[in-house]
């Protein structure tokens, strides 16, 4: 392929995302999940218009999600599958959020990123992303699967990567409706958890916990990590949150943690660590990610958290590779 058309490919990719999200908003894998199905079918099913769900879906197929069979029916592949709702690996939280309104108007706003330093986000929408969220609690349910369906992919590597046992009280930092903490308490029976977030995540996160059978290990607290953290813990696990925000914000986050923790605890940090050189990595998509929505998120080279950490009188004595795209970088006090 020449690099003019291996560029223009590049640049119809969001065609694909966009087929995606569409197909994910929709249903179609769930739908299909008994036997193939013909448009007509499939677009009285979905409430959907036929000949433009057989386009999409068409498109969709030549990437390998989706097939349509000689007969000209649709079905499921390997790919599709994580598409269906509820199924183990299933992206469809995920790819609803990046469907969302709110956060792919987000992308309108990158160049203004671009040009600035500033929020994709905040410059087309007038508020934070999580300002926006408690606000519009349908955006925000699509949040909430998104997490869930992210967690889904890396709890196992999480889980596997670290000797949990080692604790008596975890408390998950900002940890939402609490899928992480879950996993790691049905994992660990010995072991009791503190789920620490804001308010209005907080009757979804009853709900989800009771659901999977460790409320009665785990204590819910409310609050903001940029006041105060709950005190006591043997351990601190973050995920996902220190790149949500710039460096200034992270040490207020790091330092409350700080305040709280005794002298013996630690905190567990999972993220993804930018390495150095040009070959493709999932975390420097990522990143152009926190960049769009967030107003200074980023992710982080080895050395960037070394000092950052540093910074909030701590200090980085391992980083822990797992099987997913994070690694676990366990932080004490200096």
């Amino acid at each position: 392929m020449t690099p003019t058309l291996h560029l223009r490919n590049l640049l119809l990719g969001f065609v694909v995302s966009r087929a995606l999200q569409i197909a994910a908003e929709l249903g179609v894998a769930d739908a299909l999940a008994d036997g193939p199905k013909d448009c007509t079918t499939l677009a009285a099913t979905l409430g959907a218009h036929a000949d433009t769900l057989h386009r999409l879906l068409r498109a969709l197929a030549a990437h390998g999600v989706f097939e349509q069979q000689p007969d000209g029916r649709y079905a499921n592949t390997a790919l599709s599958e994580c598409l269906r709702d509820a199924v183990p690996g299933s992206l469809r939280g995920l790819a609803r959020m990046y469907g969302d309104p709110a956060m792919w108007r987000a992308w309108e706003g990158l160049e203004h990123s671009a040009r600035t330093g500033e929020s994709g986000f905040v410059h087309m929408h007038g508020v934070a992303p999580f300002d926006y969220l408690a606000a519009h609690p349908a955006s925000a349910r699509r949040f909430d699967e998104a997490m869930l369906s992210s967690s889904g992919l890396m709890n196992a590597a999480v889980l596997e990567a670290y000797d949990w046992g080692q604790f008596g009280t975890l408390v998950d930092v900002a940890g939402g409706v609490g899928s992480t903490l879950a996993a790691i308490l049905e994992a660990n029976p010995a072991l009791h958890g503190v789920l620490f977030d804001l308010p209005h995540v907080m009757d979804r996160a009853r709900a989800y916990l009771a659901q999977r059978g460790v409320a009665g290990r785990c204590r819910i607290e409310t609050g903001s990590f940029f006041d105060t953290a709950p005190a006591g813990a043997d351990a601190y696990f973050m995920k996902h949150i220190l790149h949500d925000w710039a460096d200034a914000d992270c040490l207020r986050i790091l330092r409350n943690c700080r305040e709280a923790m005794p002298d013996r605890a630690k905190l567990l940090v999972s993220e993804k660590v930018i390495p150095p050189g040009n070959d493709p990595n999932y975390g420097k998509v990522v990143d152009l990610i926190m960049l769009a929505m967030m107003h200074g998120g980023r992710e982080r080279t080895a050395e960037e958290f070394r000092d950052l950490f540093a910074q909030a009188g701590m200090r980085l004595t391992r980083m822990i590779p797992t099987q997913a795209e994070n690694s676990i970088l366990e932080v004490v006090k200096a």
